[in-house]
């Protein structure tokens, strides 16, 4: 018997459509791809922007008022607290009084240099072996330096590059002590000598 022109018993597929007659998305490869791209530029710009902002390299702190932390700190110590006079660039970043080792009251004064270096000055009287260990960070004896005509002694801790200047007059001791090596660290003694000399009170001693 013929069969033509009798109807098909599978249902014809229309062009578009897939076998269950869901409608194929030609296009949808292309709307990921758009996608991606436009992903990729919106990064790109964000990643410009981001670049063309200035940063700050470090973050900066106020500097201390040491005049003023040393009026506050006087009637707490034996001896005038000192307040150098610059140097100029200096930045101090901090001031206070503390009890050290073995319980010696110290007046401290924090400094970031001008190259970035960082100090600090110690000053106390009656001061022990185990004190200026501690302010040392047991640093080696280190032979000696004359400053205006009179002799320091030189202590360096070499594992943290810490190097130290100390002298000690009637009791009362100055150290100064940090980063950038001893001739620094002399510019710093002889600012806190002149800041005692310009207050009236030569080596802390008050009038």
């Amino acid at each position: 018997m013929s069969t033509t022109g009798r109807p098909s018993d599978t249902p014809s597929v229309a062009s578009g459509e897939d076998p269950r007659g869901v409608p194929r998305r030609r296009h949808s490869g292309g709307n990921v791809r758009s996608m991606v791209i436009s992903m990729a530029v919106i990064l790109g710009m964000v990643f410009v922007v981001v670049w063309l902002l200035p940063r700050p390299n470090a973050i900066e702190q106020p500097a201390v008022d040491v005049a003023n932390a040393a009026r506050g700190a006087d009637a707490r110590l034996p001896f005038a607290p000192v307040v150098p006079d610059g140097p100029q660039g200096w930045t101090a970043t901090s001031a206070n009084v503390n009890r050290s080792t073995d319980g010696v009251v110290t007046w401290h004064i924090g400094y970031r240099t001008d190259e970035g270096d960082y100090l600090a000055l110690e000053a106390a009287r009656d001061t022990t072996p185990a004190w200026l260990r501690a302010q040392t960070q047991s640093g080696d004896a280190r032979g000696e330096q004359t400053i205006d005509g009179e002799v320091w002694q030189r202590y360096l801790q070499p594992d943290r590059e810490r190097y130290s200047l100390v002298r000690t007059q009637d009791g009362q001791t100055l150290l100064a002590t940090g980063e950038g090596g001893y001739d620094v660290l002399a510019e710093l003694v002889r600012a806190a000598e002149a800041g005692w000399a310009q207050a009236g009170t030569p080596w802390g001693v008050r009038p």
